[in-house]
């Protein structure tokens, strides 16, 4: 993916949304990957297992998310 690509794809979305990351790899082994359009989704819901304790305040007391839509970069190993 390109800049302008990265850039013209980020345009449908609403510039108030949050963006975050998410990857699986329990090891140290670090990953360089390309950047792909299917990498970005509009999420309805925060999820991960790290996310209650870093992000509590997006949640209510039954642990059910209470934030708006959240871009997700799902980067895959």
């Amino acid at each position: 993916m390109t800049v302008k690509e990265l850039i013209d794809h980020l345009q449908k979305f609403d510039p108030q949304t949050e963006v975050f990351s998410s990857i699986t790899d329990p090891t140290d082994f670090v990953l360089t990957l390309s950047l792909d359009s299917n990498d970005l989704q509009l999420s309805a819901e925060l999820f991960g297992d790290n996310v209650f304790d870093d992000y509590e305040s997006k949640f209510d007391d039954d642990g059910n998310y209470q934030g708006k839509p959240i871009l997700m970069i799902q980067l895959e190993c």
